[in-house]
């Protein structure tokens, strides 16, 4: 089944919530210590371009970039995954180098932080062209996080 990229809204969150895949559960809640709800709700409202992948129905992810600096042209990059993912990973995989692509339109310089254990997502940003620095403590709870960056060409 081909996948949809549809625009996601604060009303979708209390949905959403339920079906949050349990290691970007464990990257928000417990690394980050920020309630999922908060970082969801947030992250929808602050991006310039939040949108939800859904296949057959179910919603197998949630997206954006937001600005980090407008004056360096930086982006900050978020997904959060559902229970879904997996199920339906040949058509998220599908849509994912575009909507980068897309993001580097609107940024020079892509860069944001992920959970050092999560390996899944690690190796989908790899996949999709991100560099990584080495692991380094992060956010509130100082959990060992990658950054990860990836630059328009020129």
């Amino acid at each position: 089944m081909a996948a949809e990229v549809l625009p996601v809204s604060v009303e979708d969150v209390p949905a959403i919530l339920l079906i949050v895949r349990q290691a970007d559960v464990d990257e928000i809640t417990e690394a980050l210590g920020i309630p999922m709800e908060r970082a969801l709700i947030d992250a929808v409202t602050g991006s310039l371009n939040a949108r939800k992948i859904v296949v057959d129905g179910e919603v197998v992810a949630v997206f954006g970039d937001a600005i980090h600096s407008i004056l360096g042209s930086v982006g900050v990059p978020w997904l959060i995954s559902t229970i879904h993912v997996e199920k339906h990973a040949r058509a998220f995989l599908k849509v994912c180098k575009p909507e980068v692509q897309g993001m580097l339109t609107r940024h020079r310089h892509l860069m944001n932080y992920v959970d050092a254990r999560n390996t899944s997502a690690i190796r989908w940003l790899k996949w999709l062209g991100f560099d990584f620095g080495e692991a380094a403590p992060y956010g509130a709870r100082r959990f060992l996080f990658y950054q990860f960056t990836l630059n328009r060409g020129n």
